[in-house]
């Protein structure tokens, strides 16, 4: 009775002291406090001024509501293009997803804009999407100088990078593989690009959405001439013989001059 009665009182006192606490929060919990300029970049709802409305649907995970592309037709190889998406979440895309933009020329050269933007690696790219919510993607765009075609398509969507398997454990076999044995290949296998599909909207049928075809002024294979031109100009140009040889230009025979 007397060891009941001194652990009730302990309790009491406890209590009285204010020594019961809440569990701690776990500090993995916490989210990184976003800067004025990054918040600018997350809406609650689509705003009613987008340039060019569009509705594409990611898979049912994501959706593009539009964009913003200033110039909006011509593009010069060598000029700079802004560019600006408005994507919301519609689902969880979980980690590894993040949003291209690919420049498509007719011929399908693909050629693929980097960004570090923060709705792109930072502190709010996909995986950190929150339902409902609209996040605005900023874009610098460098069209490249040797693009040598009349046109291009701006290509985007979503997409994990390339993933390699573990690799397999290996037999005895395999560490000491017989020589000539072309099977005894126990490097990891690796996996491609996974690409979320669009379900609704404008797709080029293979990566994504596109939104806008933009010309270039450019001769496609204007370049190629110009700098095979510019080859047989440059001193000490090579020249093929018979027999697959070649001379420098400078060892050209001359003509004979004429008899008087």
């Amino acid at each position: 009775m007397r060891a009941g009665a001194l652990a009730l009182a302990t309790i009491v006192v406890c209590v009285a002291a204010g020594c019961t606490r809440a569990p701690a929060a776990d500090d993995g919990d916490e989210k990184a406090e976003l800067t004025p300029a990054q918040k600018a970049l997350v809406l609650d709802s689509a705003p009613s001024d987008i340039p060019h409305p569009l509705y594409v649907d990611f898979n049912s995970k994501a959706e593009l509501l539009g964009y913003a592309l200033e110039p909006q037709s011509m593009a010069a190889p060598g000029s700079k293009l802004s560019l600006k998406l408005y994507w919301r979440a519609t689902s969880d895309l979980g980690e590894g997803y993040a949003p291209f933009t690919e420049l498509v020329t007719p011929d399908d050269r693909r050629i693929e804009v980097s960004s570090n933007g923060p709705v792109r690696k930072g502190p709010l790219q996909p995986s950190k999407w929150q339902r409902g919510k609209v996040y605005v993607d900023e874009l610098d765009v460098t069209v490249p100088a040797d693009i040598d075609a009349a046109r291009f398509s701006i290509v985007v969507g979503f997409k994990t990078q390339p993933i390699a398997a573990a690799e397999p454990e290996k037999t005895d076999a395999a560490k000491k593989p017989e020589k000539g044995d072309k099977k005894a290949d126990t490097s990891p296998a690796t996996f491609g690009d996974v690409y979320l599909s669009v379900l609704s909207g404008p797709a080029d049928g293979k990566h994504g959405a596109v939104l806008a075809t933009l010309e270039t002024g450019a001769t496609p294979g204007a370049q190629r001439a110009r700098a095979a031109k510019d080859d047989k100009r440059a001193p000490g140009a090579v020249r093929r013989v018979p027999g697959g040889g070649k001379l420098p230009s400078s060892a050209r025979p001359r003509p004979a001059p004429s008899a008087p």
